[in-house]
């Protein structure tokens, strides 16, 4: 009777270290990931920040080349109807 509680209980032992150790280690990578998304989140930022300026480039070009900004060296003015 001794030498099954004291198998059980070893057992027991063995399976709450083995759960702290792994708990340990889980939640290490859980925060290599969270961090590896993190960072690839603010990639994601930068490049869509990028991308919004060159598209806003674009759109003042376009904008400058109809007349639709008001610019000082452009020799053409908008035509309006009376």
């Amino acid at each position: 009777m001794a030498v099954v509680l004291g198998t059980l209980l070893l057992g027991v032992t063995i399976c709450c270290c083995c759960c702290c150790c792994c708990k340990r280690s889980r939640s290490s990578s859980f925060d290599r990931d969270d961090e590896q998304f993190s960072r690839r989140r603010e990639e994601i930022r930068q490049r869509a920040d990028e991308r919004r300026a060159d598209r806003k480039t674009k759109h003042d070009e376009i904008r400058k080349k109809y007349g639709l900004i008001p610019d000082s060296d452009h020799p053409y003015s908008k035509f309006e109807n009376e």
